[in-house]
């Protein structure tokens, strides 16, 4: 019942909730959520395969830090960094890291699929992240090899 109240009370991006907690009758927090839509530049990568012998198997570690650039692609707002571990192979990854922006870091876990658009917790933040929720959207972008690009569409629910 308290889940299902406290996801009724969030609404669509940008918006401000005011909600009440009907189990207590005391006023639950505002929360607002927040889209935030960044381009990784897939430029700094290493997988360490942990089978030498395979140049793809399960347990290769995949680790980055890139540029992540505003919407429109034009100017980088930050920075991020984090892990994967390859769980199937040809098909996916388990990956945790954190963007840094310059109004603080957030943090995501989840899968990246080699074929299909992913979502991914968002696990915590610092700064005007702090106490973050919500899930995070990556896309892939066509873009003429070898620069490979990833949309990053952050659904961010913060208390107001």
């Amino acid at each position: 019942m308290r889940k299902a109240f406290f996801l009724g009370c969030v609404v669509a991006s940008a918006a401000l909730v005011g909600c009440g907690d009907e189990s207590n009758g005391q006023p639950a927090p505002d929360y607002v959520t927040r889209t935030i839509e960044l381009v990784e530049h897939a430029d700094n990568e290493t997988v360490t395969h942990t089978d030498a012998a395979m140049m793809d198997s399960v347990g290769d570690i995949l680790t980055f830090a890139n540029p992540v650039f505003d919407k429109a692609n034009a100017n980088q707002v930050g920075t991020d960094q984090g892990y994967c571990l390859r769980t199937e192979v040809g098909k996916s990854w388990e990956c945790e890291w954190t963007v840094f922006l310059a109004d603080g870091q957030i943090s995501v876990a989840g899968p990246f699929f080699d074929t299909e658009e992913s979502e991914l917790a968002i696990t915590g933040g610092t700064g005007a992240y702090e106490q973050a929720s919500g899930e995070m959207h990556l896309g892939f972008r066509d873009v003429p090899a070898p620069k490979v690009e990833y949309d990053f569409v952050y659904h961010v629910i913060v208390p107001y």
